[in-house]
């Protein structure tokens, strides 16, 4: 169990949104927090939900879904460390327009509309970096869309191990939190395609699968092979 105290001040100093803050402001940002642990399978927020409050990741992992009319799920995005959602209902109090499911165990910072908006009177120039925050986050979700539909499948699995990779601080082993099955979804692909892909790069000697964990054996060539 962690100290909320604690919790709290590690949980923002991953987020790139609060890094610039001042002493005065973090201690107040740390103050207003709230820290909650999540098991494997719990919904943080469902779609339609409606709420003010904007949830940072400390640890573990979340799957951001929606379903179609046919009740087909759509993968949106992954989140790791550091990264955050919610942020319509929190600017708009709009109700959530996706799922929010947690892959592992989890611990999920947060904080409501009212107490940002102390903040930001606190802090003005939070607005300005939550606008720039956005803002990347919606053009790399434009890269990603746009750089995919012109991708092969091996090139398409190789961005997926690499933003992962990237995204979770790792080194050269990546511990997958999500089935296989959910990286086939996320990439348009089917499940039994993404695994004979992916042995096709164990065999060429790019990486090693071993159950959830991948090693990258050859990071460069993953690089090379989008480049």
């Amino acid at each position: 169990m962690i100290c909320e105290h604690e919790g709290n001040t590690a949980c923002f100093s991953k987020v790139s949104l609060f890094q610039h803050l001042e002493t005065a402001e973090a201690a107040l940002l740390t103050s207003l927090l709230h820290t909650r642990k999540y098991n494997k399978g719990e919904y943080v927020v469902q779609e339609g939900e409606h709420s003010d409050t904007l949830f940072v990741i400390h640890q573990g992992s979340v799957k951001l879904t929606k379903y179609n009319e046919n009740g087909k799920e759509h993968i949106i995005r992954f989140l790791f460390l550091g990264d955050f959602f919610g942020q319509d209902s929190l600017l708009h109090q709009a109700p959530h327009p996706c799922n929010a499911e947690v892959l592992e165990e989890s611990i999920i910072c947060s904080i409501r509309k009212q107490d940002f908006d102390q903040l930001l009177e606190r802090d003005p120039k939070l607005a300005y970096h939550f606008l720039l925050v956005i803002t990347r986050m919606l053009s790399e979700a434009d890269e990603w869309n746009s750089s995919l539909s012109s991708m092969t499948t091996e090139q398409k699995i190789a961005k997926l191990l690499l933003d992962f990779h990237s995204r979770n601080h790792a080194t050269h082993e990546i511990r997958l939190p999500v089935f296989k099955k959910d990286m086939a979804l996320l990439l348009g692909i089917t499940p039994e395609t993404f695994s004979r892909k992916l042995n096709i790069l164990q065999h060429q000697r790019l990486l090693q699968v071993n159950g959830n964990e991948i090693r990258i054996l050859q990071l460069q060539q993953l690089k090379d092979m989008i480049s």
